[in-house]
């Protein structure tokens, strides 16, 4: 307790031209969190990973036999891919800044990085695509003969296409899933299990299969390609040295190709596969078209070599634009249903004011703008009247405001059961607060928050325990887990829980 003999003296405000203790050693600053940081992960891995290699050098140019030499050899260019990959899936999350961890986009890279390593979950694919359907590609590609480009479309779009591009989309697929149950059964949206698994959206659907394709390529490249080159090349020259100079040739252009290549067809799959959760009436449609758009991509950049080298620039093209565009509209997507901006340096526009497809959206009453009051003309000069008449003054009419033009045309109320809550800006909802519910609204939480740069466009966050589901205007559903906004707009339903909904009107 103060001493209440002791005189007041007012605290002593920091020299802001003097740095602070966690400012000259920032890693020991309570206010940034490095372990939640993806640039930590790949710091450590680099610090980590460095010196193994550097390790592994020495082991080649001290091995005592030629096969010790290559096994140190095949082992750094395992390194060399997995990090190349991993900085490459890097760029991607931090492109998109979506509001999860990096753990959860790896867990698709890890899982089918495991499906393409053991041989008995690969060959469940082999048997259905290459030998059951006429994927057999190896009977194409046999002797030294260039095959024809038919024969080998044929072959390559079953046995690489089709095959390569659900292989990898499994755990997106799977996530995807658990989103649509959660759908159906609100009360499904909870668990660990379900925050790590499930597809959000367009955007969760293109990042996870980036880094599905980054999990792809990790294992053809450097657990089958480049050892099979390097053996190769030994064999026939017993040059160490030659062998490695054709690896690294091959890896490099690999992996770097790995963004236009598997990252490509199952990044533009996973976006179709995320766009199929939020929009339910064309499900299977949409599947399809990412599923034969992705293996089509795919096939063609395996098969076109046999017209023209040349070719190949022009579907390494399609691809990298069909990825970025897929990458774009996500971010579109998901920035136009949370309310919240993009920043995206102009390469997104979210619902420009006045777009056809924007429809309008009241403004809140306490977001609304003052009127402006417009100066009244100045009368008209009245000419000067004889001497025996006199003229009435003339009054001019009081200020009239102008109309703004965003002012709000209509207020928005949640009607719950005929109880008509209002939904203005910065304002909470809390359902269990509401005795007519009688404890239904028991964890239903959420606060009104507006567009950060649009006052007239409202968002409901969901900060309660489980999620919700919302049907939107044009009919299609979408879920709100906690810490989501959607969008509030006079038609939108929201299923808080079994039996609770409430829906959006417009009041007058």
């Amino acid at each position: 307790m103060a001493d209440p003999n002791r005189p007041f003296v007012p605290p002593v405000p920091r020299d802001h031209d003097d740095a602070t203790f966690s400012e000259m050693v920032p890693f020991r600053s309570k206010k940034i969190k490095l372990f939640k940081s993806p640039l930590f992960l790949l710091a450590v891995l680099a610090a980590v990973l460095a010196p193994f290699m550097f390790s592994l050098f020495n082991a080649m140019l001290t091995a005592r036999s030629a096969q010790d030499a290559l096994n140190a050899m095949i082992t750094s260019n395992i390194i060399a891919v997995f990090f190349i990959v991993l900085m490459f899936q890097l760029m991607f999350y931090l492109y998109v800044r979506p509001s999860r961890s990096i753990w959860v986009y790896l867990i698709p890279f890890v899982v089918v990085a495991l499906m393409v390593y053991f041989p008995f979950i690969l060959g469940l694919f082999i048997l259905v695509f290459r030998e059951i359907l006429p994927g057999d590609v190896s009977s194409i590609l046999q002797g030294n003969q260039q095959p024809s480009f038919v024969p080998l479309f044929i072959a390559m779009f079953f046995g690489a296409g089709l095959m390569e591009e659900l292989l990898k989309a499994v755990p997106i697929l799977f996530g995807a899933w658990l989103a649509v149950r959660a759908i159906k059964d609100p009360s499904k949206a909870q668990g660990g299990f379900y925050n790590l698994l499930h597809v959000r959206g367009p955007l969760d659907g293109a990042l996870m299969g980036v880094f599905a394709g980054g999990g792809f390529i990790l294992i053809e490249t450097a657990f089958q390609y480049v050892p099979n080159m390097v053996a190769t090349i030994y064999q026939a020259s017993n040059d160490l040295g030659a062998a490695m100079t054709g690896a690294l040739l091959l890896l490099l252009p690999r992996v770097f190709g790995g963004i236009v290549g598997h990252m490509a067809y199952s990044g533009i799959f996973g976006y179709f596969i995320g766009l199929a959760v939020i929009r339910p009436k064309q499900r299977w449609r949409l599947l399809l078209i990412g599923y034969l758009s992705a293996a089509l991509i795919h096939t063609l950049w395996n098969s076109v070599g046999t017209i023209s080298f040349a070719l190949q620039y022009v579907i390494a093209g399609v691809a990298a634009v069909g990825l970025v565009g897929a990458v774009l509209k996500a971010r579109q997507l998901e920035a136009s249903r949370s309310g919240m901006s993009a920043e995206t340096m102009g390469s997104i526009v979210v619902e420009r004011p006045g777009a056809p497809h924007a429809a309008p959206m009241p403004m809140a009453p306490a977001m609304a703008p003052a009127p402006q009051p417009v100066a009244a003309p100045a009368p008209p000069v009245q000419p000067t009247a004889p001497p025996q008449a006199t003229t009435p003054p003339v009054t001019t009419p009081p200020p009239q405001a102008a109309p703004d033009a965003a002012a709000p045309a209509e207020v928005l109320m949640l009607n719950i059961d005929g109880m008509m809550l209002p939904l203005r800006a910065g304002g909470r909802l809390d359902l269990a607060a509401e005795p007519a519910l009688g404890g239904r609204g028991a964890g239903i939480l959420g606060s009104i928050i507006p567009h950060p740069t649009r006052a007239n466009v409202l968002g409901l966050k969901n900060e309660g325990a489980t999620g919700w589901k919302a049907k939107l205007r044009d009919g299609s559903m979408q879920m709100i887990e906690r810490e989501q906004s959607i969008r509030l707009a006079a038609g939108v339903e929201i299923s808080f829980v079994d039996g609770l909904r409430g829906a959006v009107v417009k009041l007058g």
